[in-house]
């Protein structure tokens, strides 16, 4: 229609507030000829003038009007009350679509029809809670194949290096891979560094006999820091490489402060089955169990007591094997051993420990020993042999005498578990601590040389040392546990950093399996001995091995920085959580008097923080004294490493006190421990400077008392002196006048 409609606006009703504006509402309650065109002509009909009052188109608009339509007032509707609605209507409303008056716990529909009124997430609830579980999964997930990565091989660690960048688009092996181009991305994850392992030796461990009492070092050995140290310090130097005193001709043995080139003799002319009288038989068999056999159960206490009691009743009216009697006399050789050192040899009227030693060794590795094929006693004797080669200093002889007798217990099947009914339980128990006594036997002197351990636990089932003295392997409780292998290995594996160690569920110590966030400390269930020790020994001890395996081995030479940075942060978070599950009676900083308790818990203080310095010493490995790397993971491990470093010596007294080393430490190997130590404070003292003093303390302190402990020692044990000499010679070359006597 051509026409517009009429502008009596005055003769309709005022419109509701609530509509005035609806310009949507009102366009469809009218006529879409007459309806206006736009909203603003809306606008217009409140604001336009009234054109009747003039005359000139008073007769237009009258004709107009006769024909016009007149609009249709619009109607008052009520205004929706926002009470008549309800968030979420319940389950039963929704599917009958009724209405529902959202009242909790029950609708009242729901009520009158006496039926169970539910409310569900809606959707976009349902989608919120799905993705905070999808992403919390993924999280655990995430994380356990962080934990993990460091332990698989490259190719593998490439593959999950890729579905983690996927997933988070950060590569664990390009940290700033999400943030940088493809073209300029850091190679990092591809391109080998250079990490602390051995592909190939340089020495001619034939040719030069001065190498041969030493023999190939790795590079988690001590002896390799110094050496390391050493090449460093002589490359600042003005001399060439190639010049006689410069670093290319730097020797190994020259790092060597062990006793592995003195020769031993064995007396001629030896009655080989004479023995001491029992007074002093019962001495060093008595000291022999205090100061050894805790840490190296070889034998079996008491049988091997019996064995002896019975022995010197019916002294003259019988004769012991060949064998018992050289076991007898490895067992005299090592507490002799100490007493010597600790300096009580004229209290008591014996030989010296090679009489025994020397006895011991040509009744058991006469000429045909090698082809004699190997019994209980025959494994023992070697182990035992190991450990006095080690607390005399010949870590090298150790190493070899140590895989003698591993050979010999795996020819006779003690690596795995004995199910025979003709074996006693106790016997049992007695060779599988000789087992595990190898293995941390093993494992000690693989560190000392640098060399890698040669029992590996994935062909081993013979079962872990159950956390109790031998004296009680005869009580009806202990010995139902023994017997019982899956009450066995609950025991054992609550005491464990990692109870997939032990088959089974945890328990309470009594066959009561619980879930592992039930489980009580291992000193609530037991009272700490000896055994329990032992068991903590073992479990660090697998750190130890898991650290060479990661970081030392030719394939580590293969991994990016970033995944040793990786490999570092989890081996040391394991050796922390090892360290928490400790009862109180053996954390580090508790004073028990108790001797027994005082000589386990800094047994274990030392191995653990060894284990800690293994583990980050990598870290320090520069390329110059004044090279700070600027990856992160030097900063936070090589910080770890001084910090674990001075916490080591901070064990010792402040005034050396030799008596309190031989008593409630490992004395066999303090040496080495001592070494591990100042050579990471040494080094640390070289390469002070502003970085490195915001994360830890200054190291000269620490490294002049390890020097007093080592010129008080140095009177007792050859090697401490010579240990003694390096240190003070390497540090009076860099302007340290420190450990002068």
């Amino acid at each position: 229609m051509s026409g517009r409609p009429s502008l009596t606006h005055s003769l309709q009703p005022e419109p509701h507030p609530s509509a005035r504006n609806d310009y949507a509402f009102f366009a469809a309650s009218e006529d879409t000829d007459t309806s206006p065109s736009t909203p603003s002509e809306l606008v217009n009909f409140d604001t336009h003038r009234d054109d009747t009052r003039d005359p000139r188109n008073k007769a237009r608009i009258t004709d107009q009007s006769a024909n016009a339509k007149v609009a249709i007032p619009r109607l008052d509707l009520p205004v929706a009350s926002s009470n008549g609605r309800v968030s979420r209507a319940c389950h039963n409303c929704r599917k009958q679509k009724n209405k529902c008056s959202g009242e909790r716990p029950s609708c009242q529909r729901c009520q009158e029809a006496s039926v169970p009124c539910v409310y569900v997430d809606g959707k976009r609830e349902r989608n919120a809670k799905h993705l905070t579980a999808v992403t919390s999964q993924l999280e655990q997930y995430e994380s356990l194949v962080r934990d993990i990565y460091p332990k698989v091989d490259l190719e593998v660690a490439r593959f999950v290096d890729q579905a983690l960048g996927k997933i988070s688009g950060l590569s664990l092996s390009s940290p700033t891979a999400a943030n940088a181009p493809d073209d300029n991305a850091s190679d990092d994850a591809t391109t080998p560094v250079s990490v602390p392992c051995i592909e190939h030796t340089l020495e001619d461990f034939n040719g030069d006999i001065s190498l041969q009492a030493t023999g190939f070092l790795g590079e988690h050995s001590a002896r390799a820091w110094l050496y390391r140290l050493k090449r460093l310090i002589a490359s600042k130097s003005p001399k060439a490489e190639d010049e006689p005193d410069g670093p290319a001709h730097l020797s190994l043995a020259s790092c060597g402060f062990f006793l592995d080139d003195s020769s031993i003799s064995l007396g001629n002319g030896l009655d080989v089955l004479a023995y001491p009288t029992q007074a002093v038989a019962d001495q060093l068999v008595d000291r022999y169990f205090k100061v050894a056999h805790a840490t190296f159960p070889l034998v079996g206490k008491e049988i091997f007591l019996s064995q002896c009691r019975s022995f010197y009743s019916k002294s003259g009216t019988m004769q012991p094997g060949i064998k018992w009697m050289a076991l007898l006399n490895i067992v005299f050789a090592i507490a002799a051993k100490h007493s010597e050192v600790t300096g009580d040899k004229e209290r008591l009227d014996h030989n010296n420990d090679i009489v025994y030693f020397s006895r011991a060794w040509k009744l058991s590795m006469s000429d045909t020993a090698l082809l004699e094929h190997p019994n209980l006693q025959q494994t023992q004797i070697e182990g035992l042999f190991s450990l006095y080669f080690l607390s005399t200093g010949q870590v090298n002889r150790a190493w070899r005498m140590c895989g003698v007798a591993i050979q010999s217990a795996t020819t006779m099947g003690i690596h795995l578990r004995s199910d025979s009914s003709s074996i006693t339980h106790v016997s049992k128990e007695t060779r599988y601590r000789l087992w595990w006594a190898l293995y941390s036997l093993d494992t000690l002197v693989c560190v000392m040389t640098g060399r890698m351990p040669r029992m590996q636990r994935e062909h081993c089932t013979t079962p872990l040392p159950v956390p109790y003295p031998e004296e009680s392997f005869w009580d009806e409780q202990v010995m139902a546990i023994i017997q019982d292998s899956q009450a066995r290995a609950s025991l054992v594996g609550s005491f464990l950093s990692n109870p997939s160690a032990a088959a089974g569920q945890p328990d309470l110590g009594l066959g009561h399996p619980v879930s592992p966030h039930q489980r009580l400390s291992p000193g609530q269930r037991l009272r700490l001995n000896v055994s329990s020790c032992l068991l903590f020994s073992i479990d660090l001890a697998t750190v130890m091995r898991a650290a060479i395996d990661m970081l030392y081995t030719p394939e580590a030479a293969k991994r990016s920085g970033t995944e040793l940075e990786q490999a570092m942060i989890s081996l040391n978070n394991t050796a922390d959580n090892w360290y928490a599950r400790l009862p109180a009676a053996y954390h580090f900083t508790d004073t028990t008097s108790d001797l027994a308790i005082a000589r386990q818990r800094t047994s274990l203080a030392f191995q653990y923080y060894s284990t800690k310095l293994v583990i980050s010493q990598p870290a320090l490995r520069f390329h110059t004294l004044d090279e700070i790397s600027p990856h992160p993971v030097h900063g936070r491990m090589g910080a770890i490493c001084f910090s674990v470093a001075a916490q080591m010596v901070d064990i010792l007294p402040n005034d050396p006190n030799v008596t309190w080393l031989l008593s409630c430490s490992p004395w066999w190997c303090a040496l080495h421990y001592l070494t591990q130590s100042t050579v990471v404070l040494i080094t640390q003292l070289l390469m002070w400077n502003a970085a490195w003093s915001q994360l830890s303390t200054n190291p000269l302190d620490r490294i002049e008392k390890v020097l007093r402990w080592l010129s008080e020692l140095s009177t007792r044990d050859a090697a401490f002196e010579r240990a003694w000499l390096i240190f003070t010679e390497l540090l009076s070359s860099q302007g340290f006048n420190v450990g002068l006597r």
